[in-house]
């Protein structure tokens, strides 16, 4: 059962990455931060609107799947130290169902601006509302992140090189704050990834912990 959630895990963050593709893919070269706050992008005005719900869409779907990864790679944990596996469990839990609002609110700010602007809204009528929003939504967006790409990419490096996990160290590459750190890289030295969303190298770095937890399976 847990190497189809394992599967199942690495097929969720695929979709998951497409949906962030679609998410940020019109913060391209020709985007700048407009407003005050610096928090809008100028080219939300020409993406479509399609682009946000099909992001959205994906994200309801993909986070869910790409979770049993993480149920996966927690009963590969607790095999060797219970108490660890289901701490894993619990906090990769939350960071997941973070992970839903977090996205869903990413989508919503563009097709809000793209409203509001469409009737002949100001400017300052979105900054005021994205702060609102900012402030509902972001000590948990912070703590989704930090889980998600900091303290999950943590974790398996502990649990690769203490052994609990029994895979090759070099796995210890398959995770989201590495394939972040190597996504920036990339965009900083080739004109091909310049443009690049650097949130897409998070999500498929969360498939990888599952392609880890059903190596460690076999």
């Amino acid at each position: 059962m847990y190497q189809a959630f394992a599967v199942v895990g690495i097929i969720g963050s695929i979709i998951c990455a497409a949906g962030d593709f679609f998410l940020y893919r019109c913060q391209g070269t020709d985007s700048v931060r407009i407003g005050e706050a610096k928090k809008i992008e100028s080219n939300w005005d020409k993406a479509p609107a399609s682009d946000f719900i099909i992001s959205g869409t994906l994200a309801s779907i993909s986070i869910p799947l790409y979770y049993l990864g993480f149920v996966a790679f927690a009963h590969q944990i607790a095999i060797q130290n219970k108490a660890m596996g289901i701490a894993y469990f619990i906090v990769l839990s939350i960071g997941a169902m973070g992970g839903v609002a977090f996205h869903l609110n990413a989508c919503f700010m563009p097709l809000i601006y793209k409203s509001i602007m469409k009737n002949n809204g100001s400017l300052k009528m979105v900054e005021d509302l994205y702060s609102i929003m900012s402030k509902a939504t972001g000590v948990s967006a912070f703590l989704t992140y930090l889980i998600l790409v900091i303290v999950n990419s943590i974790w398996v490096w502990i649990v690769i090189f203490t052994g609990i996990v029994a895979v090759p160290k070099v796995m210890c590459l398959l995770t989201p704050l590495v394939f972040l750190v190597t996504g920036i890289l990339l965009s900083k030295c080739s004109k091909l990834f310049h443009t690049f969303p650097l949130a897409v190298t998070n999500t498929l770095g969360i498939g990888g912990i599952a392609v880890t937890a059903l190596i460690s399976m076999m």
